[in-house]
Protein backbone atom coordinates (compact mmCIF):
# COMPACT_ATOMS: atom_id res chain seq x y z
CA UNK A 1 0.00 0.00 0.00
CA UNK A 2 1.63 3.66 -1.03
CA UNK A 3 1.98 5.91 1.46
CA UNK A 4 1.85 10.00 1.61
CA UNK A 5 4.71 12.01 3.33
CA UNK A 6 4.35 14.39 6.20
CA UNK A 7 5.27 16.78 3.64
CA UNK A 8 2.28 16.19 1.76
CA UNK A 9 0.30 15.76 4.93
CA UNK A 10 1.05 19.10 6.38
CA UNK A 11 -0.11 20.68 2.67
CA UNK A 12 -2.86 18.98 2.81
CA UNK A 13 -3.97 20.28 5.94
CA UNK A 14 -3.10 23.78 4.76
CA UNK A 15 -4.99 23.27 1.88
CA UNK A 16 -7.90 21.74 3.20
CA UNK A 17 -7.99 24.33 6.29
CA UNK A 18 -7.78 27.73 3.85
CA UNK A 19 -10.38 25.56 1.04
CA UNK A 20 -13.37 28.06 0.81
CA UNK A 21 -12.74 29.70 4.22
CA UNK A 22 -10.05 32.31 2.78
CA UNK A 23 -12.78 33.40 0.75
CA UNK A 24 -14.15 35.14 3.42
CA UNK A 25 -13.29 37.05 6.80
CA UNK A 26 -14.20 34.36 9.30
CA UNK A 27 -15.61 36.12 12.39
CA UNK A 28 -16.89 39.36 10.77
CA UNK A 29 -19.69 39.58 13.15
CA UNK A 30 -16.81 40.90 15.46
CA UNK A 31 -16.37 43.65 13.23
CA UNK A 32 -12.81 45.25 12.85
CA UNK A 33 -11.55 42.83 15.54
CA UNK A 34 -12.24 39.28 12.79
CA UNK A 35 -8.58 39.18 12.83
CA UNK A 36 -8.58 38.59 16.60
CA UNK A 37 -10.75 35.50 16.00
CA UNK A 38 -8.09 34.19 14.01
CA UNK A 39 -5.43 34.62 15.95
CA UNK A 40 -7.39 33.19 19.49
CA UNK A 41 -8.37 30.26 17.76
CA UNK A 42 -5.06 28.67 17.38
CA UNK A 43 -4.55 27.33 20.78
CA UNK A 44 -8.67 25.82 20.73
CA UNK A 45 -7.16 24.60 17.22
CA UNK A 46 -4.40 22.95 18.59
CA UNK A 47 -6.26 20.86 21.03
CA UNK A 48 -8.31 20.00 19.05
CA UNK A 49 -5.77 18.17 17.06
CA UNK A 50 -4.48 16.62 20.10
CA UNK A 51 -8.03 14.88 20.08
CA UNK A 52 -7.86 13.77 16.70
CA UNK A 53 -4.44 12.02 16.86
CA UNK A 54 -5.36 10.46 20.00
CA UNK A 55 -8.15 8.66 18.17
CA UNK A 56 -6.11 8.22 15.45
CA UNK A 57 -3.02 6.69 17.39
CA UNK A 58 -5.91 4.07 19.28
CA UNK A 59 -4.97 2.17 15.92
CA UNK A 60 -2.21 3.76 13.48
CA UNK A 61 -3.03 1.54 10.78
CA UNK A 62 -6.47 1.81 10.84
CA UNK A 63 -9.10 4.86 9.60
CA UNK A 64 -11.63 6.78 11.47
CA UNK A 65 -14.54 4.17 10.29
CA UNK A 66 -12.45 0.99 11.81
CA UNK A 67 -11.56 2.80 14.95
CA UNK A 68 -15.70 3.89 15.70
CA UNK A 69 -16.03 0.08 15.43
CA UNK A 70 -13.45 -0.60 17.80
CA UNK A 71 -14.23 1.70 20.65
CA UNK A 72 -18.13 1.28 20.17
CA UNK A 73 -18.29 -2.29 18.82
CA UNK A 74 -19.72 -3.78 15.43
CA UNK A 75 -23.52 -2.67 15.39
CA UNK A 76 -23.09 1.18 17.36
CA UNK A 77 -19.64 1.51 15.47
CA UNK A 78 -21.03 0.90 11.98
CA UNK A 79 -23.85 3.55 12.55
CA UNK A 80 -21.25 6.40 13.96
CA UNK A 81 -19.30 5.18 11.06
CA UNK A 82 -21.78 6.45 8.53
CA UNK A 83 -22.77 9.67 10.54
CA UNK A 84 -18.89 10.28 9.73
CA UNK A 85 -19.42 9.29 6.28
CA UNK A 86 -22.37 11.34 5.53
CA UNK A 87 -20.66 14.29 7.11
CA UNK A 88 -17.77 13.73 5.13
CA UNK A 89 -20.59 13.59 1.88
CA UNK A 90 -22.39 16.49 2.77
CA UNK A 91 -19.43 19.13 3.28
CA UNK A 92 -18.07 18.00 0.15
CA UNK A 93 -21.30 18.55 -1.63
CA UNK A 94 -21.35 22.46 0.01
CA UNK A 95 -18.34 22.71 -1.22
CA UNK A 96 -18.93 21.82 -4.75
CA UNK A 97 -21.48 24.24 -4.80
CA UNK A 98 -19.24 27.02 -3.48
CA UNK A 99 -16.72 26.09 -5.68
CA UNK A 100 -19.20 26.28 -8.95
CA UNK A 101 -20.74 29.08 -7.81
CA UNK A 102 -17.14 30.60 -7.80
CA UNK A 103 -16.28 29.60 -10.95
CA UNK A 104 -19.67 30.57 -12.99
CA UNK A 105 -19.36 34.17 -11.05
CA UNK A 106 -15.65 35.33 -11.75
CA UNK A 107 -13.45 32.76 -13.70
CA UNK A 108 -16.10 31.44 -16.77
CA UNK A 109 -19.49 33.84 -16.31
CA UNK A 110 -21.00 32.65 -19.47
CA UNK A 111 -21.37 29.06 -18.34
CA UNK A 112 -23.56 28.13 -16.05
CA UNK A 113 -23.73 25.99 -12.89
CA UNK A 114 -24.85 22.39 -14.36
CA UNK A 115 -21.92 22.49 -16.95
CA UNK A 116 -19.29 23.87 -14.40
CA UNK A 117 -20.64 21.08 -11.92
CA UNK A 118 -20.38 18.16 -14.24
CA UNK A 119 -16.70 18.91 -14.96
CA UNK A 120 -16.20 19.46 -11.45
CA UNK A 121 -17.48 16.39 -11.05
CA UNK A 122 -15.01 14.27 -13.77
CA UNK A 123 -12.14 15.66 -12.25
CA UNK A 124 -12.97 14.81 -8.83
CA UNK A 125 -13.78 11.35 -9.68
CA UNK A 126 -10.84 11.29 -11.68
CA UNK A 127 -8.19 12.24 -8.45
CA UNK A 128 -10.68 9.94 -5.97
CA UNK A 129 -10.61 7.04 -8.09
CA UNK A 130 -6.64 7.13 -7.86
CA UNK A 131 -6.80 7.08 -4.45
CA UNK A 132 -5.03 9.67 -2.06
CA UNK A 133 -1.69 9.36 -3.29
CA UNK A 134 -2.56 11.43 -6.30
CA UNK A 135 -4.83 13.59 -4.16
CA UNK A 136 -1.58 14.05 -2.13
CA UNK A 137 0.85 14.97 -5.62
CA UNK A 138 -1.76 17.19 -7.10
CA UNK A 139 -2.22 19.49 -3.74
CA UNK A 140 1.09 19.84 -3.44
CA UNK A 141 1.46 21.08 -6.93
CA UNK A 142 -1.74 23.16 -7.13
CA UNK A 143 -1.02 24.77 -3.58
CA UNK A 144 2.38 25.89 -4.46
CA UNK A 145 0.40 27.62 -7.42
CA UNK A 146 -1.87 29.19 -5.63
CA UNK A 147 0.44 30.76 -3.23
CA UNK A 148 2.42 32.02 -6.22
CA UNK A 149 -0.67 33.65 -7.39
CA UNK A 150 -1.94 34.84 -4.20
CA UNK A 151 0.82 36.23 -2.30
CA UNK A 152 2.21 38.78 -4.76
CA UNK A 153 -1.57 40.05 -4.93
CA UNK A 154 -2.24 40.16 -1.12
CA UNK A 155 1.17 42.08 -0.83
CA UNK A 156 0.34 44.75 -3.15
CA UNK A 157 -3.12 45.16 -1.81
CA UNK A 158 -1.54 45.68 2.13
CA UNK A 159 0.97 47.70 0.79
CA UNK A 160 -0.57 49.92 -1.55
CA UNK A 161 -4.54 49.57 -0.80
CA UNK A 162 -4.81 49.05 2.52
CA UNK A 163 -6.28 51.53 5.26
CA UNK A 164 -4.89 50.32 8.87
CA UNK A 165 -7.48 52.66 10.61
CA UNK A 166 -10.36 50.43 9.55
CA UNK A 167 -8.59 47.96 11.95
CA UNK A 168 -8.90 50.17 14.95
CA UNK A 169 -10.43 50.61 17.65
CA UNK A 170 -9.32 47.28 19.30
CA UNK A 171 -11.81 45.38 21.29
CA UNK A 172 -14.19 48.30 21.65
CA UNK A 173 -16.87 45.60 22.63
CA UNK A 174 -14.35 43.66 24.96
CA UNK A 175 -13.79 39.85 24.21
CA UNK A 176 -17.26 39.20 24.03
CA UNK A 177 -17.96 39.30 20.13
CA UNK A 178 -14.90 37.12 19.75
CA UNK A 179 -16.11 34.61 21.32
CA UNK A 180 -19.21 34.31 20.01
CA UNK A 181 -17.24 34.37 16.68
CA UNK A 182 -15.38 30.91 17.78
CA UNK A 183 -18.08 29.44 18.55
CA UNK A 184 -19.85 28.09 17.13
CA UNK A 185 -18.39 30.04 13.76
CA UNK A 186 -14.41 29.09 13.71
CA UNK A 187 -14.87 25.82 15.94
CA UNK A 188 -17.78 24.53 13.26
CA UNK A 189 -15.83 25.78 9.90
CA UNK A 190 -12.97 24.94 9.36
CA UNK A 191 -11.93 23.42 12.79
CA UNK A 192 -14.54 20.51 13.18
CA UNK A 193 -14.29 19.48 9.37
CA UNK A 194 -10.72 19.12 10.40
CA UNK A 195 -12.14 15.43 11.47
CA UNK A 196 -11.70 13.51 8.30
CA UNK A 197 -8.08 13.68 8.60
CA UNK A 198 -8.59 10.74 10.91
CA UNK A 199 -8.99 9.17 7.78
CA UNK A 200 -5.63 9.97 6.30
CA UNK A 201 -3.27 9.63 9.16
CA UNK A 202 -2.83 5.70 8.49
CA UNK A 203 -1.84 6.75 5.28
CA UNK A 204 1.27 8.60 6.46
CA UNK A 205 4.53 6.97 6.18
CA UNK A 206 5.79 8.04 9.55
CA UNK A 207 3.01 8.15 11.99
CA UNK A 208 5.07 9.72 14.72
CA UNK A 209 6.32 12.97 12.73
CA UNK A 210 2.61 13.27 11.29
CA UNK A 211 1.22 14.44 14.90
CA UNK A 212 3.65 17.82 14.83
CA UNK A 213 3.32 18.66 11.13
CA UNK A 214 -0.81 18.31 11.52
CA UNK A 215 -0.07 21.02 14.13
CA UNK A 216 1.96 22.89 12.62
CA UNK A 217 -0.20 22.85 9.42
CA UNK A 218 -2.78 23.96 11.50
CA UNK A 219 -1.00 26.85 13.27
CA UNK A 220 0.72 28.04 10.01
CA UNK A 221 -3.30 27.86 8.08
CA UNK A 222 -4.40 29.94 11.03
CA UNK A 223 -1.84 32.66 10.30
CA UNK A 224 -2.98 32.86 6.62
CA UNK A 225 -6.41 33.47 7.44
CA UNK A 226 -5.15 36.11 10.01
CA UNK A 227 -3.19 37.84 7.14
CA UNK A 228 -6.34 37.63 4.87
CA UNK A 229 -8.71 39.09 7.21
CA UNK A 230 -6.63 41.81 8.05
CA UNK A 231 -6.52 42.57 4.05
CA UNK A 232 -10.36 42.21 3.43
CA UNK A 233 -11.22 44.68 6.30
CA UNK A 234 -8.18 46.85 5.73
CA UNK A 235 -9.42 46.99 1.92
CA UNK A 236 -12.74 47.16 2.11
CA UNK A 237 -13.71 48.38 5.40
CA UNK A 238 -16.05 46.39 7.99
CA UNK A 239 -19.21 47.33 6.21
CA UNK A 240 -18.40 46.50 2.70
CA UNK A 241 -16.63 43.02 3.63
CA UNK A 242 -19.84 42.15 5.22
CA UNK A 243 -21.79 42.93 2.40
CA UNK A 244 -20.52 41.42 -0.65
CA UNK A 245 -19.77 38.00 -2.34
CA UNK A 246 -16.33 36.84 -2.13
CA UNK A 247 -15.36 39.95 -0.45
CA UNK A 248 -11.55 38.74 -0.84
CA UNK A 249 -11.81 38.70 -4.43
CA UNK A 250 -13.62 42.30 -4.48
CA UNK A 251 -10.91 43.48 -2.52
CA UNK A 252 -8.71 43.34 -5.89
CA UNK A 253 -11.09 44.60 -7.79
CA UNK A 254 -10.91 48.43 -6.21
CA UNK A 255 -7.40 48.33 -7.29
CA UNK A 256 -7.14 50.99 -9.91
CA UNK A 257 -5.32 49.86 -13.32
CA UNK A 258 -6.61 46.67 -15.55
CA UNK A 259 -2.87 45.62 -15.82
CA UNK A 260 -2.77 44.14 -12.73
CA UNK A 261 -6.19 42.10 -12.78
CA UNK A 262 -5.84 41.05 -9.33
CA UNK A 263 -8.84 40.21 -8.92
CA UNK A 264 -8.46 37.38 -11.31
CA UNK A 265 -5.38 35.94 -9.62
CA UNK A 266 -7.13 35.86 -6.13
CA UNK A 267 -9.62 33.79 -8.25
CA UNK A 268 -8.06 31.78 -9.47
CA UNK A 269 -5.44 30.69 -7.07
CA UNK A 270 -8.47 30.53 -4.31
CA UNK A 271 -10.59 28.22 -7.21
CA UNK A 272 -7.32 25.75 -7.54
CA UNK A 273 -7.12 25.56 -3.20
CA UNK A 274 -11.00 24.86 -2.35
CA UNK A 275 -10.79 22.29 -5.37
CA UNK A 276 -8.39 20.05 -3.45
CA UNK A 277 -10.93 20.46 -0.29
CA UNK A 278 -13.45 18.76 -2.21
CA UNK A 279 -11.24 15.98 -3.39
CA UNK A 280 -10.29 15.56 0.03
CA UNK A 281 -13.63 15.65 1.74
CA UNK A 282 -14.95 13.03 -1.29
CA UNK A 283 -12.19 10.81 -0.61
CA UNK A 284 -12.98 10.69 3.29
CA UNK A 285 -16.46 9.94 2.09
CA UNK A 286 -15.46 7.15 -0.60
CA UNK A 287 -13.51 5.85 1.93
CA UNK A 288 -16.30 5.26 4.12
CA UNK A 289 -19.01 3.94 2.71
CA UNK A 290 -16.60 1.37 0.98
CA UNK A 291 -15.78 0.05 4.54
CA UNK A 292 -19.44 0.40 5.71
CA UNK A 293 -21.20 -1.62 3.12
CA UNK A 294 -18.21 -3.79 1.91
CA UNK A 295 -18.08 -1.80 -1.70
CA UNK A 296 -15.23 -1.82 -3.72
CA UNK A 297 -13.40 1.70 -3.51
CA UNK A 298 -13.35 2.51 -7.09
CA UNK A 299 -17.09 1.40 -7.54
CA UNK A 300 -17.93 4.27 -5.26
CA UNK A 301 -15.15 6.63 -6.02
CA UNK A 302 -17.23 6.94 -9.88
CA UNK A 303 -20.39 6.91 -8.33
CA UNK A 304 -20.64 8.71 -5.35
CA UNK A 305 -19.22 12.06 -6.65
CA UNK A 306 -21.90 12.30 -9.53
CA UNK A 307 -24.23 11.86 -6.71
CA UNK A 308 -22.70 14.54 -4.97
CA UNK A 309 -22.62 16.80 -8.02
CA UNK A 310 -26.95 16.64 -8.45
CA UNK A 311 -27.54 17.17 -5.18
CA UNK A 312 -25.13 20.55 -5.10
CA UNK A 313 -27.56 21.95 -7.47
CA UNK A 314 -30.76 21.37 -5.68
CA UNK A 315 -29.26 21.69 -2.13
CA UNK A 316 -30.79 25.26 -2.21
CA UNK A 317 -32.26 27.37 -5.35
CA UNK A 318 -30.10 30.27 -4.90
CA UNK A 319 -26.33 31.57 -3.29
CA UNK A 320 -28.42 34.00 -0.45
CA UNK A 321 -30.36 30.31 0.74
CA UNK A 322 -27.21 28.16 0.43
CA UNK A 323 -24.75 30.24 2.74
CA UNK A 324 -27.65 31.05 5.48
CA UNK A 325 -27.81 27.43 6.15
CA UNK A 326 -24.29 26.97 5.55
CA UNK A 327 -23.75 29.72 8.63
CA UNK A 328 -27.18 28.53 10.26
CA UNK A 329 -28.25 24.91 11.10
CA UNK A 330 -25.25 23.86 9.09
CA UNK A 331 -22.45 25.07 12.14
CA UNK A 332 -24.55 23.05 14.62
CA UNK A 333 -24.01 19.74 12.22
CA UNK A 334 -20.24 20.45 12.09
CA UNK A 335 -19.85 20.98 15.68
CA UNK A 336 -21.83 17.59 16.60
CA UNK A 337 -20.47 15.63 14.08
CA UNK A 338 -16.85 17.27 14.13
CA UNK A 339 -15.98 17.69 17.42
CA UNK A 340 -18.77 16.81 20.07
CA UNK A 341 -18.79 12.95 18.69
CA UNK A 342 -14.71 12.73 18.34
CA UNK A 343 -14.76 13.59 22.04
CA UNK A 344 -17.26 11.43 23.15
CA UNK A 345 -15.88 8.25 21.41
CA UNK A 346 -12.28 9.29 23.10
CA UNK A 347 -14.24 9.38 26.48
CA UNK A 348 -15.59 6.02 25.73
CA UNK A 349 -12.63 4.63 24.70
CA UNK A 350 -10.81 5.82 27.92
CA UNK A 351 -13.31 4.67 30.14
CA UNK A 352 -13.73 1.21 28.75
CA UNK A 353 -9.86 0.50 28.86
CA UNK A 354 -10.27 1.65 32.48
CA UNK A 355 -13.04 -0.92 33.58
CA UNK A 356 -10.94 -3.67 31.54
CA UNK A 357 -7.48 -2.68 33.53
CA UNK A 358 -10.11 -2.74 36.50
CA UNK A 359 -11.00 -6.00 35.64
CA UNK A 360 -7.69 -7.35 35.31
CA UNK A 361 -6.90 -7.08 38.30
Amino acid sequence: MKKISNLQLFLIVINFMLGSAILFPLGIKAKQDSYLVMLIAIPIGILLAIIYIKIASIDPNKNLIEISKKIFGKYLGWLIGLIYSSFFFYIAIRNIRDFAGQLSHFLVPQANLKSITFLTIILVIYCVYHNIETIARVTTFTIVLGFLLLTPSTLYLLFFSADFTNLQPILAKGLTPVWKEIYPGILAFPLAELVVFIMVFSRVNDHNKSKQYFIMAIIFSFLILTINTITIISVLGVKLSEQVSYPLIRSGQVVNGTLLKLDFSISLSTTLILFKKIKLLTYGAVKGFSNLFNISYKKIAIILPIIGGYLSIIIAPGRIQHLEFGLGPSLWINIAVGIYLPIVSLVVYYLKKFFMRKRGK
